[in-house]
């Protein structure tokens, strides 16, 4: 290794610890502000540590505002949404890859090309939809339209590439049938994909605002970012800053257990995804 790579390394680690710095500086000034009583949270000189630890804020969420609702939705919606998505992401995927048909690499680009398309361009023809089938205000406008995505079909199309044709041969020759060899031969092998999709896709929806603010205006369908957001609204002035940290505490706390847990899964997905051996 030579001294002028040894410097770019360096300097790309420097660059990379800063950002990182950066982010884990605003998750604890955020913690923190959480935990302070509401006379010191926009007090002048800014004090890091509050002179007294208060956990009731993480409470008062609860006791004031509908924020258990909104995390029951957002829970509800985000499990249903991705285990969809894992599904029919997995089955179109499968299908692109270990089938041949007419019309297979035409559809293929046409699913691709949807990614090109910014979503906001679709919201009002898709609200108009949701509306003609009265799903506004109801967890099937908030679910239903997010049962797919082109990015995972493209995911598991890539992955299941990886997959030796050989297997499923063998696998028809002892009579497995379709899904039979998709479930027992497919799906063990791009365990980790799924986990990669099944993490992009939940945190995608958690953090999802402008669609469930058009379909969802009530309080018994808002998810937490349209909760918060209304939250906001209504808490004016210092008294309000501690709960609504504490609010965004409790909600981001899922997605990064969440990203945690299957880090190393999410990494051999994307790896595998890109064909890295």
């Amino acid at each position: 290794m030579t001294v002028r790579s040894r410097l770019v390394g360096w300097a790309l680690f420097l660059v990379v610890a800063a950002g990182g710095i950066a982010f884990a500086a605003v998750l604890a000034y955020a913690v923190v502000s959480a935990l302070k009583p509401p006379g010191e949270v926009l007090s002048v000189p800014l004090r890091w540590w509050p002179s007294q630890v208060d956990w009731h804020n993480f409470a008062l969420p609860f006791l004031e505002t509908p924020f258990a609702r909104y995390y029951t939705n957002s829970v509800f919606v985000g499990v249903v949404v991705t285990l969809l998505n894992v599904l029919t992401c997995t089955l179109a995927g499968y299908s692109f890859s270990k089938f041949s048909y007419p019309g297979r690499n035409v559809a293929f680009v046409i699913v691709l090309a949807t990614l090109m398309v910014p979503l906001e361009v679709i919201y009002v023809p898709l609200y108009s939809l949701v509306y003609d089938l009265g799903w506004v205000n109801s967890f099937a406008g908030l679910i239903v339209p997010a049962g797919t995505s082109a990015f995972g079909i493209f995911l598991m199309r890539q992955s299941i590439d990886a997959v030796p044709d050989e297997l499923l041969e063998a696998a028809r020759l002892d009579g497995a049938g379709v899904l039979v060899s998709l479930g027992r031969i497919v799906v063990p092998l791009v365990r980790g994909p799924m986990a990669a999709l099944a993490l992009f896709i939940f945190m995608m929806n958690w953090d999802s605002h402008l669609w469930p603010l058009l379909v969802a205006s009530d309080d018994e369908h808002r998810t937490l970012p349209v909760g918060l957001a209304a939250m906001q609204a209504n808490n004016l002035g210092a008294a309000g800053v501690p709960m609504m940290m504490a609010a965004a505490v409790l909600a981001m706390a899922p997605t990064v257990l969440l990203f945690l847990s299957l880090q190393r899964r999410f990494v051999e997905g994307v790896a595998m995804s890109a064909g890295i051996r």
